[in-house]
């Protein structure tokens, strides 16, 4: 097998290691929409079991009002099934939770049963005892429905967490085992090439034994060097090169996977985090309905409301952080004053909240080419980490971000006058999950990482100056090639 085939080998592989992760990522968030739409449901139904009540209690009856109630629960079940793929199905029926489409089917009958006996009753074909009688069955019919959803939906997705999260971490040594195999094998088919070369023949039986021994990119590469040189001396030369080669693409894969085996653990606990607290918390809320204790679920409700923001900031870092080598809109003339006003509308809120000043300053003689997205997420989640992290104890807060122009290269700084980085973590700063001022603010520590990256891509430098002062980011890009 030729070299090249067994380094492609090593790439599917990887490939298939990355996305199977981020599937199982997908699946895990998936989950936490399980939950959140459950929620709803609960939500909306205890206002449908208020305005039922009220009824009880002389009220007039709100034909458009109920209806509306009734839909926002119908709609919960449809928003779940929507998420719901063919493997999902396959998989709840493999693990006995396929109850929770069999339930969604099931509200959404019961709410198209409700709807129809507001429509009765409209018609004059229903009387109003027996409407407030039966709206009062369906609203108990949903509520049971809500509790049945809980346990086959934590269920599927401890299934998923409890199963991909191990096969990923397998499949993670597999490749490590597998490319130190296809290593040896490899340095095995040079090895038998220097054999030959090393040995005490006239250059016609050499050919001959290269001939006879030799094939794939190995024979091509003596062919070359035969071309090149006349002599044993350059040969082994070649072939010491090439073994580097090898020893380098081997230790870049390596070094690949143990990232790629980092990363799924780290993401996998922190979208754990969030779930588990949302799973305990939508407990509480139905025992709190349950006892009558409505604004208690409330607050619990807020919570579970703050967890889903966590991990849909977790999710979205991971995402950006997964396209920042992929991405490509083309190289064009860059508007700096245009990308630091889309920065400025995108923070502004945070901006007010944390009364930050956002100061700009813009001197280049001639614009520079690059890809304006790349541009744009790393000023963005700088100045987006400035304002977060900013010092409450000075009088006020900036961030100034500069573009100059230099003999060789385009400088963008961004300096604030915020926390700064601990001393004893400085070295930490690109790498992900890492945060810096937890009780501060949140966040998904992937934004760092997501510079870098872009910053590397695009072949620039990025330094950092930190203290108790402040800090300031440095950004360098080479002129004359296209970032």
């Amino acid at each position: 097998m030729k070299i090249s085939n067994k380094l492609m080998i090593i790439v599917l592989l990887t490939a298939f290691e990355i996305s199977l992760t981020l599937w199982s990522v997908f699946e895990i968030a998936k989950g936490a929409t399980f939950h959140q739409l459950n929620f709803l449901h609960l939500k909306y139904n205890a206002t449908f079991s208020d305005e039922i009540l009220r009824l009880e209690n002389g009220e007039l009856l709100d034909i458009p009002l109920l209806k509306n109630n009734i839909n926002n629960i119908r709609q919960q079940p449809v928003e779940c099934l929507l998420q719901v793929s063919a493997l999902n199905k396959m998989i709840m029926r493999q693990i006995g939770t396929f109850q929770i489409i069999e339930l969604c089917e099931k509200d959404i009958r019961d709410a198209d049963r409700a709807l129809d006996l507001l429509n009765q009753y409209t018609s004059g074909q229903l009387h109003y005892a027996n409407l407030i009688s039966e709206l009062k069955m369906c609203s108990q019919t949903f509520n049971a429905t809500s509790i049945l959803f809980e346990e086959p939906t934590i269920k599927t997705v401890t299934f998923v967490m409890r199963t991909m999260i191990p096969l990923v971490i397998f499949i993670s040594l597999f490749n490590i085992l597998f490319i130190t195999f296809m290593s040896q094998n490899i340095t095995s088919s040079i090895d038998g090439v220097i054999q030959l070369l090393s040995k005490t023949n006239s250059k016609e039986d050499l050919e001959t034994d290269i001939n006879k021994n030799v094939s794939g990119e190995l024979k091509t590469l003596l062919e070359v060097a035969k071309q090149r040189i006349t002599n044993e001396l350059m040969v082994t030369e070649v072939n010491q090169k090439l073994e580097a080669l090898v020893e380098q693409r081997t230790f870049s894969l390596t070094r690949a996977n143990d990232e790629l085996a980092q990363f799924a653990y780290r993401a996998s606990h922190d979208l754990k985090a969030p779930l588990t607290s949302t799973k305990m918390l939508a407990q509480f809320i139905i025992q709190d309905i349950n006892e009558g204790q409505l604004q208690n679920a409330l607050d619990d409700a807020e919570k579970i409301v703050k967890q889903m923001i966590k991990l849909e900031q977790l999710v979205i870092g991971i995402l950006a952080l997964t396209e920042a080598d992929s991405i490509d809109q083309g190289v064009k003339d860059i508007d700096f004053q245009e990308i630091l006003t889309e920065v400025c509308a995108s923070t502004s809120d945070l901006l007010a909240e944390n009364d930050c000043i956002f100061e700009q300053k813009i001197t280049l003689t001639q614009p520079m080419k690059a890809e304006k997205i790349r541009l744009l997420q790393i000023i963005e989640n700088l100045v987006t980490n400035a304002i977060k992290y900013h010092d409450p104890n000075k009088e006020r807060a900036f961030v100034k971000t500069t573009v100059l122009e230099k003999h060789n290269s385009y400088v963008v700084q961004v300096e604030d006058n915020g926390l700064g980085i601990p001393e004893n973590r400085r070295s930490e700063v690109f790498q992900m999950f890492k945060r810096f001022h937890p009780k501060v603010s949140f966040g998904s520590g992937l934004g760092m990482a997501i510079v870098k990256k872009h910053v590397d891509y695009m072949q620039g430098t990025i330094d950092m100056t930190t203290s108790n002062k402040g800090t300031i980011f440095t950004i360098s890009f080479p002129k004359g090639k296209s970032a």
